[in-house]
């Protein structure tokens, strides 16, 4: 099945339910609305042959809404086989390493990593099965994640981790205060290799742990790229795998500034060492959706929020593409929305 019909399923989906809602069928009880199903995220695999998808449901039992991975696999006969790859309960963002080896994605397990409960970290897991495994840890969640080309590294950010040092002398300082943004600060771009992680985190299962470790918020073998002042929302890497691209939201997670909604661009991000952020935007609106052109000269984003060619304001969703490198921004397409209405009326678009 290819990736165009694959994507046809879905739409087909989409498309009969909007319309079922105009189409005289019974209407949904309270429990056939509670015990919908979301999906959070689609993702093809690189071969076009398989699909992982992010689905979140309640758990009525736990009193929870689970989130897992589902695997769907084309057979090559018109049919395909579905099969739960996850279950760890809070498993999200799922992306396919570029050679389809891997599925990377965030968790909030907790229990059964060096983590704590509600942390979310990176993971991963082979598409022909096995146990997902953490690549890192401590008590910072990874915020945005990206893969390479080549598949060989992965790029995170996490708040700006603290040594054992500072997190003492800030409880000390903070022991009998009510806090409010005391502890909030940017955040940090590290690089892993992915070979030596999986490695390591084979060899973590068979070895304990000293205390000092497990404290520790230092992934091992972790390397600094960039840091940002701000929070990093979501990153991507180019094509190239020379530089990546970051969008930045508030570190309180608070909409209080539009500045504070903007695209960076790193580069050289192949050569060791920490390198400095390029703003290459810079209006009233709140970016989002990035996405890397396939020449790596131009990022795709898009806009919900705000206004990127003047004051702030409220419109429909845009799309623009932004030049890497001089920041010459160009408006690319409007996003319709339309609405179901009964037959024989005409849709509405907004």
């Amino acid at each position: 099945m290819k990736i165009r019909q694959l994507l046809s399923v879905f739409l087909l989906v989409a498309t009969t339910f909007a319309f079922s809602q105009s189409s005289g069928k019974p209407k949904l009880t309270l429990d056939e609305f509670f015990n919908a199903v979301g999906f959070g995220a689609v993702r093809i695999s690189p071969d076009g042959q398989s699909i992982v998808i992010g689905v979140e449901h309640a758990d009525w039992d736990q009193s929870i809404f689970q989130e897992n991975l589902w695997l769907y696999r084309d057979n090559g006969q018109g049919g395909g086989t579905l099969t739960q790859l996850t279950r760890g309960g809070r498993d999200s963002d799922p992306q396919w390493s570029p050679d389809g080896r891997w599925i990377a994605f965030t968790s909030e397990r907790g229990k059964g990593d060096d983590s704590k409960e509600d942390t979310s970290h990176l993971y991963l897991i082979s598409p022909s099965g096995g146990e997902a495994f953490p690549v890192t840890r401590g008590e910072e969640e990874v915020h945005a994640f990206g893969w390479s080309p080549d598949s060989r590294t992965l790029y995170f950010a996490t708040r700006a981790p603290w040594s054992k040092e500072q997190k003492d002398a800030y409880k000390k300082d903070w022991e009998d205060v009510e806090q409010y943004r005391a502890a909030e600060r940017g955040d940090t771009i590290f690089s892993l290799d992915v070979t030596e992680a999986v490695e390591r985190a084979s060899a973590t299962v068979k070895e304990k742990q000293s205390k000092e470790v497990k404290e520790s918020d230092v992934t091992p073998g972790e390397q600094t790229v960039a840091s940002s002042p701000l929070r990093v929302d979501q990153l991507v890497v180019a094509p190239d795998g020379h530089r990546l691209a970051f969008v930045t939201t508030s570190i309180s997670e608070r909409e209080e500034l539009v500045g504070e909604f903007e695209i960076f661009v790193v580069d050289s991000i192949d050569q060791p060492g920490q390198h400095a952020p390029r703003q290459i935007t810079h209006n009233e609106g709140e970016e989002g959706n990035l996405r890397w052109s396939p020449d790596g000269k131009s990022i795709f984003f898009r806009v919900g929020l705000g206004s990127v060619e003047g004051k702030y304001v409220d419109r429909q969703d845009r799309l623009y593409w932004v030049n890497a490198e001089s920041g010459e921004l160009q408006r690319w397409a409007y996003i319709l929305y339309f609405s179901a209405c009964p037959p024989g009326e005409e849709a509405a678009t907004h």
